[in-house]
This record gives C-alpha cells, sequence and structure tokens, in this order.
C-alpha cells in the first residue's frame, strides 16, 4: 500500500492525521519546508503521495524519500485552507511548490489614504508596504515600462500628487502646464478626481467619461467656460486612451483570461485583462519548479498566487482547462477585493477559444523572449570577464570551489560547475578533505584542486576554461603554490573572489582585476561563489547530520552495527528512534535493548 522504505514515524502520522480540512506540511531532516499544500481532508490527500501506485512527477518522487516529518494546520473549511496554503507559499516559497518567477518584481500603483490629499505612487512588496492599512494597490504589472508611461499620461488627464508635501510655487506652475484637466482646488474635489482615476484604472473609463460629460454642461451652464473647457480636454484624452484599447467584445465583457504555454520544464502564463469589452492590460508571467506538472495542475497554481494579490476581480473567468477551484474560491482568495460573483468558463470552440488560444501564443513568445533575454546576459557576462581577466579564450566552462567545516571537523570541498554561464548540476562534485588536518581552507582548497586534476584521466572531466576560488589572496596563492610550477592550465585562468569587497584577484602575481561587482561579469562571478558555498554547506550538514547519529548510536551500550543499522532503516533517524512507539522498537529489538536505548536518548 505504501512505500517501504518510509520511516516508521510517517507511517505513524499518516494514519493519524485529521480528516478535516486544513494545509499540510512537508519537511526534511533539517526542518526545512519542503513542500505546502491544502485539503479538504487532510488524511486522504497526504496519504495519496506516499501510496505506491501513486502518479508523481520525478520531482514529486524525489520530495517523498527526504520527508522525515509531516505538520498540519486544521481550518474550517477548504476555503479558509485555501487562503492559508496562498500566504504560506508565498511566504516560504517551498523548493518543490510552483510559483511564479520573479513575484517580487512586479509593480502595484498605491493610492495613499492617510493624507487629506491621497498620494499615488508605484511600489514592489505592498505586503511590507508602510501605512498598508490606509491604502489602496492596483496590479500587478508585469511591465514597468508601460506602467509608468500609462501613470505619465494620466497625470496630465487627473493631477494627482507624488508626494505628501504641499507642492511648491514652481511645482503648482509646472503642473498647471502640463494638466490636461483642472487642478483640484479643495480637498472633495481632489478626492472626487482619484475616485474617477481609479474607476480609469480599473477600466471603467466609459462611465468616467459621462460623468465628465454632465460636470461640463453643469460648468458651462454656470458660465465657468474656462473649468468647462479643462473638462473638455479630460474627456478628449480618455477618450484617445480608449481608442487604443483592442475591442475585444462587443457585448461590454468583463473577463481575465488565462492561457498557458509549457516547454520541458518552463511555463509561461498570458492574461489578458478585459473590462468594458476593452482589453486594458495584457500580463505575461513565469513559473518555475515547473517539471513534471500538468496544464491544469499549471493553472490551479497560478490562480491561487495570482488572485491572492490582483487588485480586482473580473466577472467571468476563461480558462483552457477545468480548474479544482469555484468562483467562490477565487472570491475568497481577492477577498475584499472581490468585485462580484466569478463565473468560470472553458471554450472549446468561438471567441473565447481563439482568445485563449491567441494567449498561449503570446505566452509561447514571453518565453522564448525570455530564453533570449537570459542567454544574452550569460554571453555578455562572459564577454566581460574575457576581456577583464584578458583571457584568449570566453570562459565558457567554469568551476567555483569552496571548503566548508566548523572548527575543522568533517572539512568538505565543493565543485560546482557553469557551462555558458549557467550551472550544469550534472557536474557537480563533492569532496571529503583526507590529508589536512583542522580548520584550514587554504590547504584544503589545495587538495580538492590536486585531487580533481590528477583525477582527470580516469574521470576525463573537461579542462575548465576558468577556475574560480571563493576567498581572497591566501587561498589562490596556496593553491598556486601546491601544483609547484605545474599548473594544468595559465595562471590567468586561477581566480578568486574575496566576500567583503568583492574583490578579484587573479594568477600567480596576485593582481587585483578592475571588475565592477554590479556588471553582468561581476554577478556572474557572485552566483558561482555563492553557489559552490551553498553546495559546500550542504554537503558538510549531510555529513554532519550523519555523525551525529551514529556518535550518538555509538554512546549505547549494547547497541551494535547490527541493531543501529536495523533501527536507523526502521526509524530514518535519532529524532525518529525518539519520537517512534515503543512496542514497536521492541519488537525490532527486544525489550531490554529498548530500555537501555530510551534512557541513553
Amino acid at each position: 500500500m505504501y512505500y517501504t522504505s518510509m520511516p516508521e514515524i510517517i507511517e505513524k502520522q499518516l494514519k493519524t492525521l485529521p480528516l478535516s480540512p486544513g494545509v499540510y506540511f512537508f519537511k526534511d531532516g533539517k526542518g526545512v519546508i519542503l513542500y505546502i499544500g491544502k485539503a479538504n481532508k487532510l488524511r486522504s490527500r497526504v496519504q495519496s503521495y506516499f501510496r505506491s501506485a501513486a502518479e508523481l512527477s520525478d520531482a514529486k518522487k524525489i520530495m517523498i524519500k527526504r520527508i522525515t516529518s509531516i505538520e498540519t494546520t486544521i481550518t474550517s473549511n477548504e476555503q479558509e485552507a485555501l487562503i492559508l496554503e496562498s500566504i504560506m507559499v508565498k511566504k516560504h516559497k517551498p523548493h518543490f511548490n510552483v510559483s511564479l518567477k520573479d513575484d517580487k518584481s512586479y509593480n502595484f500603483i498605491k493610492i495613499d489614504y492617510r493624507y487629506p490629499r491621497p498620494v499615488v505612487t508605484t511600489v514592489r512588496r505592498p505586503e511590507f508596504d508602510a501605512g498598508r492599512s490606509r491604502a489602496k494597490y492596483f496590479g500587478p504589472y508585469t511591465s514597468g515600462g508601460t506602467l509608468y508611461e500609462n501613470l505619465r499620461i494620466l497625470r496630465r488627464i487627473f493631477p494627482y500628487r507624488k508626494k505628501p508635501k504641499e507642492p511648491t510655487v514652481f511645482e503648482q506652475e509646472l503642473m498647471k502646464k502640463r494638466s490636461l484637466g483642472p487642478i483640484p482646488q479643495t480637498d472633495g474635489e481632489y478626492k472626487d478626481m482619484i475616485a474617477r482615476l481609479i474607476r480609469v484604472i480599473e477600466g471603467d473609463t466609459d462611465d468616467v467619461i459621462r460623468d465628465l460629460k454632465t460636470r461640463m454642461q453643469v460648468l458651462a451652464g454656470s458660465k465657468r467656460y474656462e473649468t468647462a473647457a479643462s473638462v473638455r480636454d479630460q474627456i478628449r484624452n480618455l477618450e484617445l486612451i480608449q481608442s487604443r484599447q483592442k475591442v475585444m467584445s462587443a457585448r461590454g465583457g468583463n473577463q481575465d483570461v488565462v492561457s498557458i504555454f509549457k516547454k520541458d520544464d518552463q511555463a509561461a502564463v498570458n492574461v489578458f485583462v478585459i473590462r468594458a469589452g476593452k482589453l486594458i492590460n495584457k500580463l505575461n508571467f513565469l513559473l518555475q519548479h515547473a517539471a513534471g506538472e500538468t496544464v491544469a495542475q499549471l493553472v490551479d497554481v497560478f490562480l491561487k498566487q495570482y488572485y491572492s494579490e490582483a487588485s480586482n476581480t473580473p466577472r467571468e473567468l476563461v480558462l483552457p482547462v477545468r480548474t479544482t477551484l469555484s468562483g467562490g474560491d477565487i472570491a475568497a482568495l481577492a477577498q475584499e477585493r472581490a468585485t462580484g460573483s466569478i463565473s468560470i468558463s472553458v471554450p472549446s470552440h468561438g471567441k473565447k477559444r481563439n482568445l485563449i488560444k491567441l494567449g498561449e501564443e503570446n505566452a509561447k513568445e514571453y518565453l522564448e523572449q525570455s530564453h533570449a533575454s537570459w542567454e544574452r546576459a550569460a554571453d555578455q557576462a562572459l564577454r566581460g570577464l574575457k576581456d577583464a581577466l584578458k583571457l584568449k579564450e570566453l570562459p565558457n566552462r567554469i568551476e567555483g570551489y569552496d571548503i566548508s567545516n566548523i572548527q575543522g571537523k568533517l572539512s568538505v570541498g565543493s565543485m560546482v560547475v557553469f557551462v555558458d554561464g549557467k550551472p550544469d548540476t550534472n557536474e557537480y562534485r563533492k569532496f571529503k578533505i583526507k590529508t589536512v588536518k583542522g580548520a584550514d581552507d587554504f590547504a584544503s582548497l589545495a587538495e580538492v584542486l590536486k585531487r580533481r586534476f590528477s583525477s582527470h584521466k580516469e574521470t576525463k572531466w573537461p579542462n575548465p576554461d576558468l577556475i574560480l576560488l571563493d576567498g581572497g589572496k591566501g587561498q589562490l596563492a596556496t593553491v598556486i603554490k601546491a601544483f609547484d610550477n605545474e599548473l594544468p592550465l595559465n595562471n590567468k585562468q586561477f581566480i578568486a573572489l574575496a566576500k567583503r569587497e568583492e574583490e578579484v584577484f587573479q594568477g600567480a602575481s596576485l593582481k587585483k582585476i578592475n571588475l565592477d561587482p554590479a556588471s553582468s561579469a561581476g554577478r556572474l562571478l557572485q552566483r558561482i561563489r555563492d553557489e559552490a558555498h551553498r553546495f559546500s554547506q550542504k554537503y558538510y550538514h549531510t555529513r554532519h547530520a550523519k555523525a551525529e547519529t551514529k556518535s550518538i548510536l555509538d554512546d549505547v551500550p549494547g547497541v551494535g552495527p547490527k541493531t543501529k543499522k536495523l533501527l536507523i532503516r526502521k526509524f530514518g533517524s535519532v529524532s525518529g528512534i525518539r519520537n517512534a512507539d515503543k512496542d514497536a522498537i521492541i519488537q525490532l529489538v527486544g525489550e531490554a535493548k529498548t530500555k537501555t536505548l530510551l534512557e541513553n536518548l
């Protein structure tokens, strides 16, 4: 029924999980959250992952083997679970959850009501924004350039303030010259103007134009011809904005049309935001960790994350495939931002289906452009390194090295490999330090590099174009000296990157290289250095955890290698043994050993 290699503590937890709705957290041996999900019945949903016949993606199969504990949070109903799941995924960003890439960089319009005349600005992280309780947010907008250009035009029509301070005389005169509408004279007039601005942002431009035409007639009837003329200019410019918006529905539909294009482990999303029958926005997103996920699963993930932040909801959601979510679920995610009931349609033909296909083409183009952009950035970085280091060839294969230990114990080394500016994890290697005693990172790096090149013929690893050491002059000098003038590469192909000032040193002369840390080349070196550090730390913690388990059980009288092997195979870790049922331990090793074991643990 279940995987046979599952630790007993997990098997026990699976039987005792609640049948209530809620959120579950899968964690590894270090307490790191691997995955977060929600369920109407927690026990049934969580158990489904561990069944032998479960159809899991390759990534999820790896995840299952790493789970050592399960935590749950019970909620009153499934919609509460949905909201909590969305909040927790956004907060923790677990490795095995599909998530929006670079979601911290999306822009939002903020209207801050803490002041008599509300201030209009842009922010990137509304959840951490000051004064959030007295502000309204609109977005997300994935194109910052388009957003700023639209706001520039809107500010000429609706002359809003961008900062809380009273404008200077110069700023007031400048606003009068640039404004295409009347300048509000009172706080009340200003707030009326902000209300119209919000309606335009939300796509209700037709209603705003009708209101302004009525106002213009009233002003003209009151012989306030100059103000009436300013309102007329507002109307003309709003009509100009409207004319640029593509008509998507003659019936004035209020829809979000979601399309997804998936290729290998990458996926892109396109959203057509249609209000009053006109396309007011086109949004594109990238989804990461999408390997092995179906389009239906990706749609579910996207809807949860997007509508937990989107400033308003449509009356109709048009999707390429069926979703497990209801219109009520979407409204619950949006909370007070929901503008009414939401229907969901999955068209198989007709205009809506054509919109889905058009969105898929846009998503495909966005994914291809993103790939091209990544490749251009990598190429630019490699060319920058070649020029700065005066290398003969582009450093297409760069190897990064780091050492990790605590007070010299269980010292390990790492080798990470970047090919064409991108990590090639299949080429990563780990080293146990064998000849160096104590905390000597310099000598440990030298040992790792000598072993890497001495086994070159057996391993058939290709020669790197550049070697990057995590450290400064000391590490670089020690490594070069260790080869006794028999360097396997030109000494200029050895560099070190010091953390404090991000200084780069090169070759036997330890020459300091003038490389801007903020340049694409500088950032690539930092990324390789940080990846080597991460990989060595991960290997060290793995060794440390095994050694800790080994030493604790070694100190228990009467527990020999065979008993220790049985215990670890059954319960997974020392923690698993501590938490295991006493009868289960007795059944495995007998009552006498169990008593001794529990007394010592």
